[in-house]
């Protein structure tokens, strides 16, 4: 069985959402999973209180444009290398697991059909094409246009659509076609550069689930009372794998059942 890990940008004031994190694998047993959070300098790694806890990395005293893709790229390159990891789940602190199913079968199940179905759900969303269009720029001008024709000139969104979650053994060779990444701006968001290298590379294909369940925007925060829309996803191979606390509320039974095992946004 492969292995994986957690990655995870911090600064202070998200700290108590680690902690509950930590605490709530603990009274689960939980304990094949690594977590790795990825600080801005010594002084803040200093200020966490559950080290033993942790694996941390820190980053280079450089402040880019764009701080948490950044540090994400920065730990993902320090540890492309390890290969004790096939994947990393890269996301932000405000999370917690779901317990029944934050298990190393279910999760790895879950990340390898995400590698074998090859599908990328994106809702038709024309406000976010600079976003969509800045985190292809980072790619040659040849495949900045095949991007934009797929994605109908930049207007469609798939950011967070599904679990963000990177195959080492791809990183090599991602972090070479898209080079230095010190200078990364706002707009480029990280994962979404990283289903792009997919769509290029692997032969991830795009489904535009405006047509599907009528969302003009990616399944971020997807929220609904009608269980249809989500047998709809299904019957598409969607994962289920990461939900908001209030997707979970309306269809707890169905998604228990979908294996859904990380909870995110529990700001919002």
């Amino acid at each position: 069985m492969g292995s994986l890990a957690l990655l995870i940008p911090i600064h202070p004031n998200h700290y108590h959402y680690i902690y509950t994190l930590i605490n709530t694998i603990n009274q689960n047993i939980i304990n094949n999973i690594d977590l790795f959070l990825i600080f801005s300098n010594n002084d803040d790694y200093n200020l966490f209180n559950k080290k033993d806890k942790i694996t941390k990395i820190i980053i280079p005293s450089i402040l880019p444009p764009n701080i948490v893709t950044y540090k994400k790229f920065f730990a993902l390159n320090q540890l492309k290398e390890n290969n004790k990891y096939d994947y990393f789940i890269v996301c932000d602190a405000e999370i917690n697991i779901i317990p029944e199913n934050f298990n190393k079968p279910n999760i790895l199940n879950k990340i390898e059909s995400i590698f074998k179905n090859k599908t990328i759900y994106a809702g038709n969303c024309g406000n976010t094409s600079n976003i969509t269009n800045t985190s292809a720029n980072l790619f040659s001008n040849e495949n900045i246009n095949k991007l934009k024709h797929i994605t109908n000139n930049f207007t469609l969104y798939y950011w967070w659509s599904d679990l963000p979650v990177y195959k080492r053994e791809h990183l090599n060779d991602f972090f070479n076609k898209i080079g230095c990444y010190d200078r990364v701006e706002w707009g480029h968001f990280d994962h979404l550069i990283y289903l792009n290298y997919l769509i290029l590379y692997h032969n991830f294909n795009i489904l535009n689930i405006t047509h599907l369940i009528n969302r003009n925007w990616s399944l971020e925060s997807y929220t609904t009372n009608d269980i249809e829309k989500l047998k709809i996803l299904k019957k598409n191979n969607y994962s289920f794998s990461w939900i908001t606390p209030k997707l979970w509320k309306q269809h707890q039974l169905f998604l228990m059942n979908e294996g859904s095992f990380l909870l995110y946004h529990l700001d919002r």
